[in-house]
């Protein structure tokens, strides 16, 4: 035998099974239990989180590597003292800490953003302890608890109801069905999750009050079940976190390996262990471009704050870029694509499938459907039922006069079972019985039905036939139905009328079309989507029918669309994931009758096709998939507090056009990404080749240790947060998303860095070193001490020249197919402030005393500098002149 659970009890039962009574628990009995069960949270604790989030910063390949060399480093310093190593183990130390600071701080300002959102919860409630009504914090609320609720008001924890009075709760957060419910103190025979007597945490009193005893609170509710269940499931490395970490990890093996083998070389070749160590950390330091990293994450931050101006939260700076990465959306209908606020529409005569054309007539319908409704008003708004109030706005825009016309003696709420509601009220001086609801159960209720002159004939089979017709053609265009029904009543009822003693002989009056309409902006952003290549699916726990008609009306499929293209639940339930893809190929992309499970199989189906998938949603059932998608995405607005916490990006609009414009802004930031690390790679070129000549051939080191960290760590930034905020491209939305596998660090980039314009940059800034040496008497096989004035003098004009052809890489980089030289780059602050910090610096090193004993340089003719000018042009023109021929050759 099935024990009996809470709904299945009467209300003493209830009572007695919770150790409670109608006066509620006394102040003793509350606090043990509070301290027996603990707080009425959903959230688990962890006070390690902040600590635990500092210390992953320092666990990538690049910390990691800038940590140990600097260890090195201060090593060598210990055995060798005098030669600097110390300053440059501080260096790399202080760079490792810092980069982990800021990537640190970004993530902790974005949690502190999540947590001003998370005001779901009530933060007071009323209960009745000691037999009194008092007030106190939900956090403090126990089992056996009586709850007292009211309209408006967010249940802070599953209750058993007691009594309730025209108690309606909408339970979308946690069902996901917008379809209001309206609750009862009888006792029940059905699941949980289906009674009718249960108020559910995170669930919003829509109209009435009551009193309920509560059973479950914290994570022992069904709003906390589903938290914990988002909770414990661990999100995927994000795309760009796949495509650093391969970055990262390809540059360290690359600095490992060389500085290795040179350094294991040149113990062999007789080397003194001093010059191979200085080597190998010259090796490490050119291969690693220091300033990466940092760059990353402010290019991330300042996304982010692009994003958030078009009402796109990041809650992770990853999600940034990984929302221009999206392949799929899987969008919600309701709030997302639609405003989410129903209104009357249509308005049509039960015989004519054409609407009223005269206001009396429409006035007249919506005064009679207002009977029927439950609607007051609150600081000059209406409140009641969504339907309700769709109704009394619909008449108040048609006459102005609202419902003066209509005055309610008495209402029979909606009822699920029932399927309508009824009134009895006055309407244009005559007092009326009127029902509204479904038109299946309206029908047996006909007696008669108003023609198209408004006389009321018999309500014979042929009629309703016709009447039924109209109706199906309203519903199949996405309209949700409701039929319209009355009679006189000018005698007074006696008490104790029932609903059922009045519906009878009713007078079919007309059919009233309920849409959420489309955002006015949704189907010039879904065009935007096709454009850039990118699929959108609708998830809804809608009927098919009007599904298919939103799809229509948003663009998602083709108007012609047959209701063969839509999937509903009770099929999908049957398929595989294996099967499902294949829907998916076949064409599918609305999903009907859903549940949240099924939501999280189609996200794992899309991913297991290697599919970057982003997933909307809004309520607690929708957690789990959020947290299974690529990116999730919440609603701000109407989104619960589990489902944000579940989400990497928050809509605070809730509106899919701020989506696409966040794709937009995530696929520009990723450009910049790729440009940025283009123009930093490149100068990883003539700072790793003067090493391998250096430990290869009889010459002198062109390039010092320091001088590489002056422009990985100094000039190299600015000009790297510069490319970070330049504008999207005219064609970031016309190109399609980039495959999951698709590398950051691609070998065409990679050969484009090192092997053209990093070959030129070593080119030229090597034969400027070596004209400098040669006009000062140094041949071939001879050793310059590092104080050496002539040596100092050639690595200044060296390090001089690369920063100056950074300036012409910096340009060209700017976009792929043009040549960077336009107006914006005069808009581009940071860029002039870039260009300005390399002229003078490039100037200072060869000419300011303070720097040059710093880096170990000295001054050159002014005419050998002008030399170096012509890196710029020289590097510039090369690039466009390759811009220009690639893209000849793929017109």
């Amino acid at each position: 035998m099935t024990p009996l659970q809470i709904q299945n009890l009467t209300a003493e039962q209830a009572y007695t099974a919770l150790g409670s009574n109608p006066d509620g628990l006394t102040s003793t009995e509350a606090g043990d239990r509070l301290k027996e069960i603990g707080p009425n949270s959903v959230e688990i604790r962890d006070p390690w989180r902040v600590v635990r989030s500092l210390l992953r910063q320092f666990t990538n390949f690049f910390t990691i590597l800038l940590m140990v060399s600097a260890a090195i480093c201060f090593v060598a310093e210990s055995v060798q003292p005098g030669q600097s190593m110390a300053l440059l183990g501080w260096a790399l130390a202080g760079v490792a800490l810092l980069n982990a600071l800021f990537s640190f701080i970004q993530e902790y300002r974005a949690e502190k953003a999540m947590q001003a959102l998370r005001k779901f919860l009530p933060p007071t409630v009323e209960v009745m302890r000691d037999g009194q009504t008092i007030t106190l914090l939900a956090e403090a609320l126990v089992p056996g608890d009586l709850l007292l609720l009211n309209e408006g008001m967010r249940i802070p924890a599953d209750a058993r109801m007691i009594a309730t009075e025209d108690l309606t709760i909408n339970n979308a957060p946690l069902t996901g069905e917008s379809q209001p419910v309206t609750l009862t103190a009888d006792a029940i025979d059905s699941r949980l999750v289906e009674s009718a007597n249960i108020a559910f945490a995170g669930c919003l009193v829509m109209r009435g009050t009551g009193r309920g005893i509560i059973f479950a609170t914290g994570l022992r509710t069904e709003f906390g079940k589903l938290a914990h269940l988002s909770q414990a499931l661990r999100r995927a490395p994000s795309p760009l976190e796949q495509q650093t970490a391969h970055m990262v990890r390809t540059l360290t093996i690359i600095a490992v390996s060389l500085g290795v083998s040179f350094f294991l070389y040149g113990v062999f070749s007789g080397r003194s262990l001093w010059i191979n160590l200085v080597f190998m950390m010259g090796i490490i330091v050119a291969n690693v471009p220091e300033g990466l990293l940092p760059t990353f994450t402010l290019a991330l931050a300042m996304g982010s704050l692009r994003m958030a101006r078009k009402n796109v939260l990041v809650t992770g700076l990853n999600a940034v870029e990984g929302l221009g990465a999206t392949q799929v959306i899987c969008t919600d209908k309701t709030g997302t694509l639609t405003l989410n606020q129903l209104a009357v529409t249509r308005l049509l005569p039960p015989l004519s499938n054409t609407d009223f054309t005269d206001p009396q007539g429409r006035a007249g319908l919506l005064s009679i459907a207002l009977c029927a409704c439950d609607v007051h008003t609150v600081d000059q708004a209406y409140s009641g039922d969504p339907l309700d109030v769709a109704i009394a706005q619909c008449l108040d825009g048609n006459d102005g006069q609202g419902s003066l016309l209509t005055r309610v003696h008495k209402h029979f709420p909606f009822d699920v079972e029932r399927k309508r509601a009824a009134g009895i009220g006055d309407v244009a001086g005559r007092q009326i019985v009127a029902v509204k609801g479904a038109w299946e159960v309206i029908r047996p209720l006909l007696g008669q039905v108003q023609d198209s002159d408004q006389k009321c004939v018999p309500a014979t089979e042929e009629l309703l036939d016709r009447a039924e017709a109209i109706m199906t053609e309203l519903a199949g265009a996405g309209y949700r139905v409701v039929a319209v029904a009355c009679r006189d009543q000018p005698e007074a009822l006696p008490d104790g009328t029932g609903q059922d003693d009045i519906e009878h002989d009713l007078v079919l009056s007309g059919f009233l079309g309920i849409e959420d309409p489309i955002r006015p902006e949704v189907p010039s952003a879904l065009e935007r989507c096709r454009t850039a290549g990118i699929d959108v699916m609708m998830i809804t726990g809608d009927h098919p029918d009007t599904a298919l008609a939103v799809a229509r009306r948003c663009g998602i499929v083709a108007p012609g669309s047959s209701v063969e293209q839509v999937l509903t639940g009770d099929i999908l339930e049957q398929l595989t994931e294996t099967d499902l893809g294949k829907t998916f190929e076949q064409g599918v992309r609305i999903f009907a009758r859903t549940n949240p499970s099924q939501k999280m199989k189609i996200v794992m189906a899309l991913r297991n096709m290697d599919r970057v998938v982003a997933m909307t949603g809004d309520g607690v059932n929708d957690a789990p998939a959020l947290k299974a998608a690529d990116i999730g995405i919440a609603m701000g607005k109407s989104g619960t507090d589990v489902a944000r916490a579940s989400a990497q990006i928050i809509l605070l609009d809730d509106n899919f056009a701020s989506i696409v414009s966040g794709i937009e802004e995530g696929r520009t930031v990723f450009q910049n990404i790729r440009k940025f690390t283009n123009y930093v790679l490149v100068s990883n070129g003539p700072e790793i080749i003067p090493y391998l000549l250096y430990i290869l051939l009889p010459v002198p080191l062109a390039l010092t240790v320091i001088q590489i960290l002056s422009i990985d760590l100094g000039t190299d930034i600015i000009p790297s947060m510069a490319l970070g905020q330049e504008p999207a491209e005219p064609e970031v939305m016309e190109q399609p998303p980039r495959a999951r596998n698709f590398h950051l660090l691609s070998r065409g980039l990679v050969m484009h860095s090192y092997l053209f314009l990093g070959l030129l940059e070593a080119a030229w800034s090597l034969c400027l070193f070596f004209f400098v040496l040669i006009q000062g008497g140094w041949h071939y096989g001879l050793e310059l001490a590092a104080d050496d004035p002539l040596y100092r003098s050639a690595t200044g004009i060296a390090l001089a020249t690369i920063l100056l052809m950074q300036i012409g890489n910096l340009i060209g980089r700017r976009f792929a197919r043009h040549s960077g030289l336009d107006r914006g780059i005069f808009k581009n602050r940071l860029m002039l402030a870039g260009i300005m910090i390399q002229v003078v610096f490039s100037w200072a090193l060869l000419y300011s005393a303070p720097l040059q004993a710093i880096l170990g340089t000295g001054p050159v003719a002014w005419q050998v500098y002008l030399a170096a000018w012509l890196g710029i042009p020289l590097i510039f023109g090369a690039d466009y002149l390759r811009k220009r021929l690639t893209y000849r050759a793929t017109a």
